[in-house]
């Protein structure tokens, strides 16, 4: 199997079981992205154990693990890192994971970094970029990449912090669902404009809000506005061949089986010309 546009989902890793992970196995998955590498996975004798045997029941089921879903630091509240009391703690927090990350061998470290247009463009701002610049130096000593999870930002505003953060380190996890979850740019304007950033996709769908709504909705993958299909095309026509990660934010059931399920061969078949 080549390494190349990789099927995975994302996983809880308090979530995780022996039969999830045989079913998803059955179902076609190669490869994951991890979420919620708390304290319990990471802190102690009894966090060594615990990561080992996630990543153990992983590994028997031939699936490895591309990436990691950052958190937030416990105890703090607030828009991701963009709230300057608590980014500390989160800053800190979130080397902690890098280095969690970095043992595992996993490169690619996601998270949601928080509404960058609420800071403005002044002194908040550059402090900020400042902050963000020394846990991108960090990534690179560990040779990992830094992804900012698409959200609330326009595509205008990331192309303007990623000029000005200026690692080659920083990238994008790609969730065309976000776009219209945020009432933001059609995420075409993202694949056209700033591909090459693009490390690891989630292949989720949505509609746009309702009116009087704030926030749209998601659907089943190829049901949503995102055009999935014509859009996966379009940036794997650009030469993008990484990971492609399936997010159905359901409870862990039978209907989240049948959606991955489901999910997993409608990538199978949009990757075929292409690996």
């Amino acid at each position: 199997m080549s390494n190349e546009l990789r099927i995975g989902t994302l996983l809880r890793l308090p979530q995780m079981t022996a039969e999830m992970i045989a079913f998803l196995k059955s179902a076609g998955l190669e490869t994951s992205q991890i979420a919620r590498a708390s304290d319990d996975w990471m802190n102690g004798t009894a966090g060594v154990e615990r990561s080992e045997q996630s990543l153990r029941l992983l590994a028997e089921h031939g699936i490895d693990c591309v990436s990691l879903f950052m958190m937030m630091a416990p105890g703090t509240a607030g828009d991701g890192f963009v709230t300057e009391e608590w980014r500390t703690s989160r800053m800190l927090f979130a080397t902690r994971q890098l280095l969690w990350a970095k043992k595992h061998g996993i490169q690619y470290i996601t998270c949601h970094v928080g509404a960058l247009s609420n800071i403005g463009e002044g002194d908040a701002y550059k402090r900020l970029v400042a902050d963000f610049q020394q846990l991108l130096r960090f990534a690179e000593e560990n040779d990992q990449y830094f992804l900012f999870e698409t959200g609330p930002e326009s595509v205008a505003g990331l192309k303007k912090i990623f000029a000005d953060i200026g690692s080659p380190n920083l990238g994008i996890n790609f969730d065309p669902a976000n776009f219209l979850y945020y009432n933001q740019d059609d995420p075409a304007v993202l694949v056209e404009e700033m591909w090459q950033y693009i490390k690891v996709v989630h292949c989720k769908d949505a509609v746009r809000p309702a009116p009087g709504e704030p926030h749209g909705h998601e659907t089943v993958l190829g049901q949503g506005g995102t055009n999935f299909v014509q859009l996966m095309h379009h940036l794997l026509d650009k030469g993008y061949r990484g990971p492609l990660i399936i997010e159905r934010e359901l409870p862990y059931g039978l209907e989240q089986q049948k959606d991955v399920a489901e999910a997993i061969c409608l990538l199978q078949k949009i990757r075929e010309k292409y690996v």
